[in-house]
């Protein structure tokens, strides 16, 4: 009983002396804190985006049903550290309820960072068997101030094996005073003797929404005003840390200590404005290659993270395929509705997933190349020469001329005499108005579509067959949209819409399509500006006014004809008809 007073008057000693230091201005040289350390949690209500923790570790502490040893396992920034220590603090609180009382000896103690019951080690640079041997040593004797002696290892698997194994048998069987908590960013190199006793808490990346929320309360309350486009940019640079975060964000202030500005961001990280990113993507899919290029070595030049600009293409096809599905804005992170759009009136969702794969493929290969702009330009001409959302790909994208003198030929060959600069009837345009269209829509049934996406699905079939492979050039990346017993409607961009509508090539189409499958079907095409105008029609549309028989006589585009047996049996037994015969 006498050498533990003897422990707590030391103790007392020390703790006046160091108070004593910081009344006459020993400290002065650290006045300043970063904003990761001013802005550390002191709560458990500030712990932001890990609430299943807090909770947990809350009601264990009310309960009294305290584990002797928590392992702390999540990437760097997520608060392993910030909870590790409030959870020390919270423990040995002699008021605890929700929170530390934070006006108790324990608890004054710990926010004037000298409570002698409260151990932290660093692993990473104290990782041998001596280091361990000493926390061993100091184990057995009780707590000088609070209830409980609480030893925090940080980047615990930086430990070397023979410090593990040293440890493990303290970890079995610790005394009911020692609590252990080991925080890591690596799990996997811990040793499973002494992950299997411990309580696990996996520590998630912070999402985007809560990282941002943060910032803006500490930008409030260091009354620096800014852009929360800004605040949005630094919380996606974070990627889940909100350490990182802050970090980021007091670089930002160095620089422009009177206001967040975005533009201030893309200068002193390399970034590039999304505006000019979406330029740039549009400009691969108009197979504007030296034009990208140029665009890109200049972003390079002036200091642009090539691995960023990446992700960044990644996150703007991302946005405009969650757009393409119903419209909604706010599930997007870095387009607007109208960036959105503008791509998605050029660029139909199924070059998207291609694009996606491309870009996704060339991000895996960072670590591994030194020249990553070689390999991003590279990714965007394979992009731009394999693009699906233009029609033929085989001899290029034809420029209006051409398609104007392959127009000529066909009308040429089906009527020699009519003259050079006469319009070709069969080239007219037939756009069906959105009334019909809907019509179709309320009588469409999902039996049918699925039926009919199996026969749309064998298109890949016809990909080398030269006289067919039109067909096939015609119709991909296109989707089909909805399927009643008359009609189907496909949905594209606005340049095969036009294509598919065109009088010549749907009457070929539909004699194909009733030849090859025996569908007897109309075939409309519509973008996605009227495809979305549609969805919004049904929904308004009552139910009872669905399912509806649709006459597509209305807007005929070809003259339907009757397949004939043989073709009947052609289009569903293949050549195995021609054989028999």
């Amino acid at each position: 009983m006498t050498r533990y007073s003897l422990r707590k008057r030391l103790c007392f000693l020390v703790c006046f002396v160091k108070e004593t230091r910081y009344l006459l201005g020993y400290n002065n040289g650290m006045a300043y804190q970063v904003l990761y350390r001013t802005y550390r949690p002191a709560k458990f209500s500030e712990v932001v985006g890990q609430d299943y923790i807090v909770r947990t570790l809350v009601n264990a502490i009310r309960s009294n049903k305290i584990a002797h040893a928590y392992l702390f396992a999540g990437p760097r920034g997520t608060g392993k550290t910030s909870v590790a220590k409030l959870f020390a603090k919270a423990v040995n609180c002699q008021a605890f309820t929700e929170e530390s009382c934070d006006s108790c000896a324990n608890c004054r103690a710990y926010l004037e960072g000298n409570h002698p019951d409260i151990i932290e080690l660093d692993a990473a640079s104290n990782n041998g068997i001596d280091d361990v041997r000493q926390i061993i040593e100091q184990v057995p004797y009780a707590p000088m101030l609070g209830k409980y002696k609480v030893y925090i290892i940080d980047e615990v698997h930086m430990l070397s094996t023979q410090a593990f194994n040293a440890l493990l048998k303290t970890l079995e069987e610790p005394p009911a005073h020692v609590i252990f908590i080991l925080a890591t960013t690596d799990p996997q190199k811990i040793i499973p003797t002494v992950l299997s006793r411990c309580q696990r808490y996996n520590f998630s990346k912070i999402n985007l929404y809560e990282i941002k929320k943060r910032t803006m309360e500490i930008l409030q309350k260091e009354n620096i005003p800014f852009d929360e486009k800004a605040v949005e940019e630094i919380a996606r640079m974070a990627e889940g840390g909100m350490r990182d975060a802050l970090s980021l964000l007091e670089q930002c202030l160095s620089y422009n200590p009177e206001a967040l500005r975005l533009e201030d961001i893309e200068h002193i990280f390399g970034l590039t404005s999304t505006p000019d990113e979406v330029d740039l993507y549009l400009r691969v899919h108009d197979r504007k290659v030296s034009e990208v290029i140029e665009k890109l070595r200049a972003m390079y030049i002036k200091g642009s993270d090539t691995r960023r600009l990446a992700l960044d293409l990644l996150e703007i096809v991302k946005d405009a395929l969650i757009y393409s599905d119903q419209g909604k804005e706010r599930l997007m992170n870095k387009l607007t509705a109208l960036e959105a759009q503008t791509i998605l009136n050029r660029i139909p969702p199924a070059a998207l997933f291609a694009d996606a794969k491309n870009l996704e493929e060339l991000i895996s290969r960072e670590k591994q190349s030194q020249n990553f702009l070689t390999y991003l330009e590279l990714s965007l001409i394979k992009i731009s020469e394999s693009d699906g959302s233009r029609e033929p790909y085989k001899a290029a994208v034809p420029e209006p001329a051409e398609e104007k003198a392959e127009t000529e030929v066909i009308k040429t060959a089906e009527q020699p005499a009519e003259p050079e600069k006469t319009e070709v009837p069969d080239a007219t345009v037939v756009d069906p108005d959105i009334d019909f269209l809907l019509a179709i829509l309320l009588d469409a049934n999902k039996d049918l579509k699925i039926a009919d996406q199996i026969i749309y699905n064998k298109l890949d079939l016809y990909a080398y067959e030269p006289e067919k492979r039109k067909f096939y050039q015609l119709l991909i990346g296109t989707e089909l949209f909805a399927s009643n017993k008359d009609a189907i409607i496909v949905s594209g961009n606005r340049s095969q819409a036009d294509s598919i509508n065109t009088r010549s090539l749907n009457e070929e189409l539909y004699q194909f399509v009733n030849r090859e499958f025996g569908i007897d079907k109309m075939i409309y095409a519509i973008d996605q500006i009227r495809k979305n105008e549609l969805i919004n029609l049904y929904k308004k549309t009552p139910a009872d006014r669905r399912n509806r028989p649709v006459y597509v006589e209305k807007y005929k585009i070809a003259e339907k004809r009757e397949a004939t047996p043989e073709e009947k049996l052609i289009g569903l037994f293949g050549d195995a008809v021609k054989v028999e015969e």
